[in-house]
């Protein structure tokens, strides 16, 4: 039997693009031939350099209220087609995967049209617009949340399997170790602020403020906190001028993304799926805080599912000030306890073998249709 040749579609943020390679990786495992088709504005994703000659760029036009830019859309969209189908013909693909989000849906149109089977792949709790439409002509839908199943009228091949997480993220080592990693072994306890791909002001401003305001009591406690590429440099010089000490490991984006979790006893986070579920896989509690402008208000339902599971406490935007996080994070980290219960209710929210599952599925099906 010949090796499946599956292509796998995902751009525009880390959340589609992170669980992606987790398949990638899973399905190379297996000895499949693979590509990963991404836009061209995602090059600047540095980790998308790690596929080599097996990833593959084109321009995916975004939907846009512009006037000029709305005007362009079809042509453009038209060419994203015409290049999906090339790629399709040339490399021979069995299969292809989309991961949501406007740069999947050229490819996942030209498949349609020439007949290759197509799965989606859905993060978030509330479907997305790519999903919904290209829903009706999935062989299979892959979800994280059990509540996605009740926006689709797709019953029969949606699965709640979870979110893919790369292989770097389970990493086995010490807590002290970890800490190390960070500078911060000589701290009694460690928090993860962390805002996504992008980086989110609102955290930033958040962890600045604590800091600030409450500086006894991070008098043993550490901070490995993930700014976000476009907001590094102003929060390293203003913590610089405006903290007068603690330990504090700043960074743009962490690369030993499995190690900061080990070495923290707690996150501050959005409520983007694939965050959220590296988390759960680590058994690490969380303080989330929904994106309040996100497609379908999904982070918050996201956040939901976390809190009804018992892994985590929301806040809203509103309220993601000093004042009102304060009592809430120390009062957490000064509970072992109820710490250690929110600890075993991640790790029960977690679905860790979630890209192998998925993998699993697509192969089978592969096989059943005599791939």
């Amino acid at each position: 039997m010949k090796q499946m040749r599956v292509l796998i579609v995902a751009g525009g943020t880390g959340g589609h693009i992170s669980p992606g390679i987790a398949l990638y990786e899973e399905f190379k495992a297996r000895g499949a031939e693979v590509t990963f088709l991404s836009g061209k504005r995602d090059a600047r994703f540095a980790y998308l350099k790690e596929l080599g000659g097996d990833l593959a760029l084109y321009g995916a036009p975004a939907f846009s209220k512009n006037p000029l830019k709305l005007f362009f859309f079809p042509l453009r969209f038209y060419f994203a087609v015409l290049k999906s189908k090339g790629l399709l013909k040339k490399r021979g693909i069995d299969a292809v995967i989309g991961m949501g989000g406007y740069v999947s849906a050229p490819m996942l149109y030209a498949a349609r049209k020439r007949g290759v089977p197509l799965y989606l792949c859905e993060q978030n709790s509330v479907p997305g617009r790519v999903t919904r439409y290209f829903s009706r002509y999935a062989k299979g839908i892959f979800s994280t949340f059990e509540a996605t199943k009740g926006f689709l009228k797709y019953d029969e091949g949606l699965l709640c399997l979870g979110n893919p997480i790369r292989k770097k993220v389970f990493v086995v080592e010490s807590k002290e170790n970890a800490k190390a990693a960070f500078n911060l072994k000589h701290c009694k306890r460690v928090i993860l602020a962390i805002g996504g791909s992008q980086g989110a002001v609102k955290i930033n401003e958040l962890m600045l403020g604590l800091k600030k305001a409450f500086p006894n009591d991070f008098k043993n406690t550490g901070i490995i906190w993930s700014t976000g590429d476009f907001s590094h440099g102003e929060y390293k010089r203003r913590v610089q001028e405006e903290v007068e000490e603690g330990s504090i490991f700043l960074s743009p984006f962490i690369n030993n993304v499995g190690l900061a979790y080990l070495a923290s006893d707690i996150a501050v986070s959005r409520a983007g799926s694939g965050v959220m579920m590296e988390l759960a896989a680590m058994g690490l509690p969380s303080v989330l805080i929904p994106y309040p402008h996100a497609a379908d208000n999904h982070q918050e339902i996201n956040a939901d599912e976390f809190v009804k599971a018992g892994a985590a406490l929301k806040i809203s935007n509103e309220d993601a000030v000093p004042e009102k996080v304060a009592p809430v994070l120390f009062g957490l980290l000064d509970h072992a306890a109820k710490l250690e219960r929110m600890r075993q209710a991640a790790f029960g929210a977690a679905k860790k073998n979630a890209a192998a599952d998925i993998v699993e599925a697509v192969l089978k099906n592969g096989q059943a249709a005599g791939k």
